[in-house]
């Protein structure tokens, strides 16, 4: 059985959102179980329980906001697929930091919910992509989602996380990008020496491009325009 939480601290949003998951399970065919809270704390204490495989949340809540309920999860080692569905955009980006399946905005259609429900269900289950870093008597295995860039050192491969974490890899970076190219549409160099994770760029212009760490990297002659499409598209929502 999939079982899916809504959580919202409006009583009319509860009950909408929580009709329209009932409604699509019907349509799916999906034995589902739908529960409603009205605060992050509820959730986090029906979790003593058992956990959700999807979870449509708001952001802006009185205690704990959506974000930091996500963050919660995350830290949990919780794998609960996050749809979030507010009436701001400020944090669409951190989505990305939580691995969020959506980030829609009130209102709402219906279509909409429903695509994110039928990508959050595929999810469902599916282990989190993850880079491979072998460094000297050491592997570990990092999220994508953390990955903000690599830098080609000498042999050697610097990974710098969101957190601003480096590791050093002692892969080539150019067997780095072809283990991403399996996973991922999201990594794209920048330079010979550089490879980024689109969703923690910051900024483009035609000569760098500042990431979520505040690193600034140089643009190769010729792959600005490839970046610059490619970075839109994903803001857009339609590079995934």
């Amino acid at each position: 059985m999939l079982r899916v939480a809504v959580v919202d601290d409006e009583e009319a949003a509860r009950e909408l959102y929580g009709s329209l998951a009932r409604d699509w399970a019907r349509r799916r065919n999906v034995e589902a179980e739908v529960v409603t809270f009205a605060s992050a704390e509820q959730l986090l204490f029906s979790l003593d329980d058992a956990s959700y495989d999807v979870v449509l949340l708001d952001i802006e809540m009185p205690g704990i906001d959506g974000m930091a309920l996500a963050r919660d999860l995350r830290s949990r080692g919780e794998r609960t697929q996050i749809v979030f569905v507010t009436g701001i955009i400020d944090h669409a980006l951190d989505g990305y930091d939580v691995d969020a399946v959506s980030y829609l905005l009130k209102p709402v259609r219906a279509e909409k919910l429903e695509a994110a429900l039928d990508r959050a269900r595929e999810r469902v289950g599916r282990e989190e992509p993850v880079l491979i870093v072998d460094s000297a008597g050491e592997t570990s295995r990092v999220p994508l989602t953390r990955v903000c860039f690599l830098e080609a050192r000498g042999h050697d491969t610097l990974v710098t996380l969101v957190d601003g974490t480096r590791l050093v890899s002692t892969r080539g970076i150019a067997q780095m990008e072809a283990g991403l190219s399996k996973t991922s549409g999201l990594f794209l160099k920048t330079h010979r020496s550089y490879l980024v994770n689109l969703p923690h760029v910051r900024r483009i212009t035609r000569r760098d491009v500042e990431m979520d760490t505040g690193d600034v990297l140089p643009i190769a002659r010729g792959r600005w325009e490839e970046l610059n499409c490619a970075w839109l598209a994903w803001c857009r929502g339609t590079l995934a």
